[in-house]
């Protein structure tokens, strides 16, 4: 694909890369495309998909780049006047998608006002040239600045005003837990801002984000979740496998975590959530309530 010009980071870098979208529309064409079905931005078969009429997104596995929604004129003023970098059009009237690579990865999804969002590891953007379900296309206009190299406190910072969690302290839903070690998804999944009625929270997927902002169902009480976007969800296990990028959002249905994603989402639930090794344990001989491999 033709390379923008004037940058001093651009799509070509490796940290960059490209995935395919269906036609004239924002979901992914392909599964797993968070760790197989991803390609250079300038790679053949990105160029070929996209000249049949295929929208294609831009994502940094790593997270060492990001791309933040910037819906409203308040966030745009902001970026614009302390972090001014390459920003491009999306399909809707005044809305902008600002680029920015980063020095301290990764940096996380966060949901910002009024459905902006900055789309960290794992969150993706539909690229300069797509066309949006409207008809409209992305990047006819975009600034003349490069790609601002920054760190991911540098860019919180700019935008703490905007952050659904204000400097207010929201209290976190109470969980009954009934075994003590075992994890919650309140535990995984920030629900501060989520709507909720009982058990019941939605609000946006941190992960890849949302265009209605209620595209994530989580239950508490059932310690489950859905995704409304992919039609997919599941409990604790599949959620980590999600957020750490061992499977795509919409491969999370029942039967995914066998074999060697199994093993891997138990190490890491173990490793870096603190599930007991107890309770991996039982679950490794069967003894476990929990269905892991759903």
């Amino acid at each position: 694909m033709k390379q923008e010009t004037g940058h001093t980071l651009d799509f070509n870098d490796t940290k960059f890369r490209c995935i395919k979208l269906l036609p004239a529309r924002k979901e992914p064409l392909e599964r797993g495309w968070t760790t197989e079905r991803n390609y250079a931005f300038s790679s053949q078969e990105i160029e070929e998909w996209v000249r049949k009429g295929g929208n294609y997104g831009l994502f940094c596995p790593n997270g060492d780049c990001c791309f933040v929604d910037a819906d409203t004129k308040e966030i745009q003023t902001a970026l614009d006047d302390r972090l001014p970098t390459y920003w491009y059009s999306t399909g809707r009237e005044g809305h902008r998608q600002y680029v920015y690579a980063i020095s301290n990865p990764p940096i996380r999804n966060i949901p910002l006002k009024d459905g902006a969002y900055i789309k960290g590891q794992n969150g993706y953007a539909v690229g300069p040239g797509s066309i949006h379900p409207n008809g409209a296309i992305y990047g006819l206009r975009k600034s003349e600045y490069p790609i601002k190299i920054i760190t991911k406190e540098e860019l919180i910072e700019a935008l703490r005003p905007f952050m659904v969690r204000s400097n207010e302290k929201k209290e976190r839903p109470q969980v009954n837990r009934k075994n003590t070690a075992w994890l919650s998804l309140a535990d995984l999944i920030d629900l501060a801002g989520f709507r909720h009625f009982g058990n019941q929270y939605q609000g946006p997927h941190p992960i890849h984000g949302s265009e209605t902002g209620i595209n994530l169902s989580v239950d508490i009480e059932k310690n489950v979740w859905h995704c409304f976007r992919h039609d997919s969800g599941g409990s604790v296990l599949e959620w980590i496998a999600v957020s750490e990028g061992i499977i795509d959002c919409a491969d999370a249905v029942p039967g995914t975590l066998r074999g060697d994603k199994f093993w891997e989402v138990l190490e890491v639930a173990n490793r870096k959530y603190g599930l007991a090794t107890e309770t991996v344990a039982k679950m490794l001989k069967g003894e476990s309530k929990h269905d892991a491999t759903r």
